[in-house]
């Protein structure tokens, strides 16, 4: 971990009313053991957490969730016209829920100062605003508070505020319009969920924008480091090369033209003199040419595409958890063994708990099924206990969330002991249904008619 400058760190997140999540749950990035601070009494932010649980317990609602407030911060001016309201996604199962408001709130550690910030909000808009600070390490101050249309500021604050306050309609952060008027307040928490909070999920390799993803592995030092990841993938590839090729290309106005904006506007026919010339159009293409290990005899590179879907994963993850690195900011994953091998999702998970790699304080919280993740792996842990967590729903449908800390260390490889069901968060599988198609109800019911391959084998 660095010094602390420039960093801003997630230390909680808090939801309730949203999707599967009905009563509030907290996801916390600071150690179990509350008294682990640093000299000036902030806590020591965790640089993972992970999230284990069945299909449909809700791990994607919970990162869903922080990623709605995300967007509702960035665009509330944009996303609810006057008197439109607020769209939102309540818990649908219960009709009290639909009406009852929803909660978000975040607590972030920005250059060492304690920020606490969140909000309330309905259908008709937002009901409740709040944004505290511990500048000194202390007890919070409150900065703004707001209750429908009614403000309180702390009184150090200038003037300017209560004009924002007038501009600020009912379906509107009041930290949206502060930033959008460069209001001071609101620049350090609103430039974390601007800039320090991404998302990435893999969309299946193939449809990545191959031509972004060409030019960010060209940045400066990029390729050279998604190589190391890429040979402690084992994949076989023993180096990466990007190759610029200058292409030459006939062009022949006699053919259609179509408007480059617009695919449904009738094709355009060049004129007679048009028709009549040939140009050539020069550019660079950019191709990624990967060497992979042989039997000791040359081989031609492979390109992107003869790539496994696996390959291109860890291509485009990769060059993400690169770049958060760098700038110290948060990715959150879904499905991070997503075509991935544990040992590989182990090592980028490593790189961020590793403090010669992660100099700047970037965190990374994702969802996984792989439940290899909580145990060792080559020896060493993944995961820490105050690092691992688990979501499950309960009888209602609602989602829980609860860390690992929670449980007695009792010496047990987690892993294990989570395929057991010690820590709950697995799903019930139950035959019936399952081995229908398999047996027909007439076989199910055991041999009661003669016949061929009836009754009671001799």
């Amino acid at each position: 971990m660095s010094d602390g400058e420039g960093e801003q760190m997630l230390l909680s997140f808090r939801v309730a009313n949203h999707r599967s999540l009905r009563e509030e749950q907290q996801l916390l990035l600071v150690p179990a053991d509350r008294e682990d601070a640093d000299e000036d009494g902030a806590p020591e932010p965790l640089p993972v957490a992970g999230l284990f649980g069945p299909n449909a317990s809700g791990k994607s609602n919970v990162l869903d969730a922080l990623g709605y407030m995300r967007r509702l911060v960035r665009s509330s001016m944009e996303m609810g016209e006057p008197g439109s309201g607020i769209a939102r996604d309540p818990f649908a199962l219960s009709p009290q829920s639909r009406e009852e408001p929803s909660h978000y709130a975040v607590d972030l550690l920005i250059e060492r100062v304690h920020h606490t910030y969140g909000f309330t909000i309905d259908d008709e808009g937002v009901a409740e605003e709040w944004l505290y600070w511990s500048p000194d390490g202390g007890d919070p101050t409150a900065l703004f508070e707001r209750e429908g249309d009614r403000f309180t500021f702390h009184p150090s604050l200038p003037e300017t505020v209560r004009q924002v306050q007038e501009i600020t309609d009912v379906n509107t952060l009041f930290l949206t319009v502060a930033a959008r008027t460069r209001l001071e307040i609101a620049r350090p928490v609103y430039s974390w969920f601007a800039s320090h909070c991404r998302h990435w999920r893999s969309r299946g390799g193939r449809d990545q924008d191959r031509r972004d993803l060409l030019r960010r592995i060209a940045e400066p030092g990029v390729l050279a480091r998604l190589q190391e990841l890429i040979r402690a993938a084992d994949t076989g590839i023993e180096s990466v090369e990007l190759e610029f090729e200058q292409l030459t290309l006939d062009f022949d106005p006699g053919g259609p033209v179509r408007d480059p904006w617009d695919s449904n506007v009738p094709t355009l026919r060049p004129s007679t003199a048009a028709r009549r010339k040939k140009r050539k159009v020069v550019g660079d293409e950019a191709t990624l040419l990967f060497h992979h290990r042989t039997g000791g005899e040359e081989a031609q590179p492979l390109t992107i595409d003869q790539q496994s879907d696996g390959t291109w994963v860890l291509l485009a993850l990769g060059v993400e958890v690169l770049d958060v690195l760098k700038d110290g900011s948060l990715l959150v994953v879904d499905e991070l063994d997503s075509h991935l091998h544990p040992h590989l999702s182990a090592k980028i998970i490593d790189l961020f708990k590793d403090p010669r790699v992660n100099e700047r304080g970037a965190q990374l919280v994702f969802s996984s099924h792989d439940t290899a993740l909580l145990g060792w792996i080559r020896g060493g842990e993944v995961l820490d206990r105050d690092e691992a967590w688990f979501v499950e729903k309960d009888k209602e449908g609602a989602t829980r969330l609860y860390s690992l800390s929670d449980f007695q260390d009792e010496g047990e490889n987690p892993a294990l002991a989570y395929l057991t069901g010690r820590y709950g968060a697995v799903p019930e599988v139950t035959g019936g249904p399952v081995a229908a198609p398999v047996h027909p109800p007439e076989e199910q019911d055991g041999p009661e008619k003669d016949g061929p391959g009836q009754g009671t084998p001799e």
